[in-house]
């Protein structure tokens, strides 16, 4: 839900560096966990015990800020909820010149609505190559290539090629840090050159890299 909430609550013009900081603070999760990881791995024998608990902490900030933030303008429109969705969009924009925004987020409900059968339309021939590359193609291949499992057991192929479990756990660090700068250099372009720049640019590296 972070993505689609970001998306409806970014201004148009970083739209696309907004929704990449959800990715940017996912891998920067990543890499200090890899540093806890590092450190607790230390501490015999309950060091483990510690990285898996300071996980609440996050969890915990993450659900009592969650309790504190308001339902997205696009949301509220949907439901009805049109004056609630005046002000949101007043206070997250931090201006009162709101009408022509306001008036694209009615009108696009209002077409939405309007819809009959959206799940049946998904699969008309019309729709279907936004189907099978957009909402199956793309996030399947993706799995597929490998890169999640890299990510999550870099420690344990680390350890297969000989390194010690320190040194494995500072690898993922390594791999971890690599990751985060990738998606900087994401956020600064994304706006800038487009999604389908972004999208074929790093596929190029990844055949590459691979």
């Amino acid at each position: 839900s972070v993505p689609l909430y970001l998306s409806e609550m970014a201004p148009a013009k970083i739209r696309g560096a907004m929704n990449l900081m959800f990715q940017f603070t996912t891998c920067f999760g990543i890499l200090v966990a890899d540093v806890i990881n590092y450190y607790t791995e230390k501490i015999h024998p309950w060091g483990w015990r510690l990285s898996v608990g300071l996980a609440t902490v996050p969890a915990t900030l993450m659900f009592v800020g969650g309790c504190f933030l308001p339902e997205t303008p696009n949301s509220l429109v949907e439901q009805g909820r049109i004056e609630e969705a005046k002000d949101v969009l007043r206070r997250v924009r931090g201006t009162n010149n709101i009408s022509a925004e306001f008036d694209d987020l009615v009108e696009a409900s209002e077409a939405a609505r309007a819809i009959k059968h959206p799940f049946r339309n998904l699969l008309k021939p019309k729709n279907r190559p936004q189907l099978v590359i957009g909402a199956l193609g793309i996030p399947a291949f993706q799995q597929l290539s490998g890169m999640n499992s890299i990510l999550f057991y870099s420690p344990v192929m680390f350890q297969s090629l000989g390194f010690g479990s320190s040194a494995s756990l500072y690898s993922s660090i390594i791999t971890s840090a690599v990751l985060v700068a990738a998606t900087v250099v994401g956020m600064v372009l994304v706006d800038r050159k487009g999604r389908r720049f972004l999208f074929m640019e790093a596929g190029t590296q990844m055949i590459i890299s691979m």
